[in-house]
């Protein structure tokens, strides 16, 4: 028969491995590197006391311009220094953190709102062209009211890469009018984030921007529903690298980049791998505290002589509130065994005592 030694044993370090398990998403840090492409545009995104928890003292992690959700002005980050969050295009006021269209004046029967009764098609850009070109599109804006409206447009992160055709429009009730845009791919490849304003409403856009020589080609896109993530769960992914020329083995690098449309980085990954034909990976990114809002995720595929990125938008969304009640009532179904296991163990100990006492000699009387 077995000591109640052994049964204790077993009991701490079923105990032990159950806590640490549980416990060990919790506790985990982001995964943060240095961006490969050299951007001083980085956002840390760990919770503000980790470092504490490790090494045994609190040490401030300071607030981002997106952990705060503001895009332009100046504020606090909660440790002692400033955020200069940028500034806002000409008709646009900083309010509150966000950039907001000033009223017009009155042009023909009607005045613009700050945000215009106006639709867009598309809302969305993600254009794929080589350095030193240039691409055209259109954007076409309906007005959707009954009076007529004059909407200014202003494009933010895309200073040198972006041209407009009108920096403001007129548009009668009813009317559709065409905005002309050119992108401009510099000498620089990589992946550009940013977004046109177009009476307070919002065009994102995206350039992938590749090398001359293609030897390589690549596509990323979201596996996850609706391209939305809940926050705290996994961005998960399907890569597709597909040579262009005659099979060679090369060596390439994956540098994988989640970015938001002011085109701030939050998170940096790289890998190395040796291809020689066509093959598809699954990847998934932890999105750890990322705010709400529109992100997307790329991949610059690096071989000798070039690069050739990619990129797919997603959406971070709230996390849902019965997961967070799952969690809560989980945490408590635990706590109340780690309670019980304790009671037990205090019992075998006291078995334990008894009978060592009954086994000293001289411990009864007679």
């Amino acid at each position: 028969m077995r000591s109640p030694e052994i049964y204790l044993k077993l009991i701490l370090l079923s105990t032990f491995f159950f806590t640490l398990i549980y416990f060990l998403p919790i506790i985990q840090a982001d995964i943060i590197s240095l961006n490969p492409g050299g951007s001083n545009e980085f956002a840390v995104t760990t919770d503000r006391y980790i470092e504490g928890f490790f090494f045994g003292e609190i040490v401030c992690v300071p607030d981002t311009c997106a952990g705060l959700g503001h895009n332009c002005g100046s504020w606090s980050d909660d440790c002692g220094g400033t955020l200069n969050c940028g500034a806002c295009g000409s008709g646009y006021t900083c309010t509150a953190g966000t950039c907001v269209a000033d009223e017009a004046p009155p042009s023909g029967n009607g005045v613009a709102p700050s945000v215009a009764n106006i639709a867009l098609n598309p809302t969305e850009f993600n254009i794929y062209m080589e350095i030193n070109t240039n691409v055209e599109k259109v954007i076409r804006v309906t007005n959707l009211g009954t009076s007529t409206v004059t909407v200014s447009v202003t494009q933010q992160s895309l200073d040198n890469n972006v041209i407009l055709g009108n920096t403001s429009l007129t548009i009668s009730a009813g009317q559709t009018v065409e905005l002309d845009v050119v992108f401009v791919a510099l000498s620089e490849p990589g992946i550009y984030t940013g977004r046109i304003i177009i009476g307070g409403k919002v065009v994102l856009v995206t350039l992938n921007v590749r090398t001359e020589l293609l030897l390589f080609d690549s596509n990323i896109v979201v596996l996850n529903e609706d391209y939305k993530v809940r926050q705290g769960e996994q961005l998960k992914t399907l890569v597709t690298l597909i040579p262009m020329g005659d099979p060679a083995r090369l060596d390439v690098t994956l540098d994988f980049v989640i970015k938001d449309y002011a085109n701030r980085i939050y998170l940096t990954r790289s890998e190395t791998l040796l291809v020689n034909e066509q093959v598809q990976l699954r990847r998934n990114f932890d999105t750890g505290n990322l705010p709400t809002g529109d992100y997307i995720v790329g991949l610059e595929l690096v071989y000798p002589g070039g690069v050739a990125p990619s990129s797919a938008h997603f959406i971070v969304i709230e996390r849902a509130i019965s997961t967070i009640l799952g969690k809560l009532i989980l945490f408590l179904l635990i706590l109340i065994l780690i309670i019980a296991i304790i009671i037990i163990i205090l019992l075998i100990i006291r078995k334990i005592k008894e009978r060592r006492a009954q086994k000293t000699p001289g411990s009864s009387t007679t």
